[in-house]
């Protein structure tokens, strides 16, 4: 079975955050939504801990999003070296 690429992971987790807005809303201000791999993985109480769900994830993906729940995720890429560092 062939790797994701990033695109498509963040077409995924694009699609992931659709359906999981309302539920990631309910959990009210200072939390953090982790989303990867197409789901949502965690909403715990802080960003670093948020990050620590994904890290834990195998393999790592290269796309995931991190962010307050009270905020709406950035899917623009602003720059991306990926292809360049390969």
């Amino acid at each position: 079975m062939r790797s994701l690429t990033f695109d498509e992971q963040m077409e995924l987790n694009r699609s992931a955050y659709a359906q999981v807005h309302d539920q990631i809303q309910q959990a009210g201000p200072g939390q953090f939504a982790a989303i990867a791999a197409g789901r949502l993985v965690a909403i715990l109480g802080d960003f670093d801990s948020a990050v620590a769900a994904i890290q834990s994830l195998s393999p790592v993906p290269d796309h995931y999003l991190v962010f307050p729940t009270d905020s709406e995720p950035v899917f623009d890429v602003v720059d991306s070296f990926w292809g360049v560092c390969r």
